[in-house]
C-alpha cells in the first residue's frame, strides 16, 4: 500500500468512529418528552385533599377535633394564616398554580404537632415532594 492510501483509510476510519460518536451524542440529547406533568391524584387537591375536605369540615363540626390535628384552633390558625400567609406564598403564574399559603401552613402545623413523617403528610394533603425548606418563608 502506498503512504498516500494508508493516510486515505485512517482518515476514513477516524471519520467514521466520531460520526458514531455523534450519532450517540443527538441520541442522548434527544430526551423523551414527560408524559405525565402532574399525577392525577395531586391534581385532586383542590377536592379530595385534606385541607379541603377534613379541615373544613372539622373546622365547622367539632373544633375540638380541629384543635387536636393542628394544635389550634380554626380562629388562631386564621389569625396565624393572616401573619404569615403573605411570606410563605408563592406568585401564580400562567405556567402552574402553586400551592397556597393554607396548604403550607397546615402541612407545617401538622408536622410539628404529630411528628409524622413528610412522606405521610404527602399523601394526606396531596402535595408532591415536601421537603423542609418548603415551609420557610422567603426573607
Amino acid at each position: 500500500m502506498a503512504p498516500s492510501e494508508i493516510v486515505c483509510a485512517g482518515v476514513s476510519l477516524v471519520a467514521s468512529l466520531l460520526l458514531c460518536e455523534l450519532e450517540k451524542i443527538c441520541k442522548e440529547k434527544r430526551k423523551k418528552k414527560r408524559s405525565l406533568w402532574i399525577r392525577a391524584w395531586i391534581s385532586r387537591r383542590n377536592r379530595l385533599g385534606a385541607s379541603s375536605t377534613l379541615l373544613k369540615e372539622l373546622s365547622l363540626e367539632d373544633k375540638e377535633a380541629y384543635k387536636n390535628h393542628l394544635r389550634m384552633t380554626p380562629e388562631k390558625f386564621d389569625e396565624l394564616l393572616s401573619i404569615v400567609g403573605p411570606k410563605i406564598q408563592k406568585q401564580s403564574t400562567w405556567f402552574r398554580q402553586p400551592k397556597s399559603a393554607r396548604t403550607k401552613l397546615e402541612i407545617t402545623l401538622r408536622y410539628l404537632a404529630s411528628g409524622d413523617s413528610l412522606t405521610s403528610l404527602q399523601y394526606l394533603y396531596r402535595v408532591p415532594n415536601i421537603q423542609y425548606q418548603f415551609f420557610y418563608p422567603r426573607c
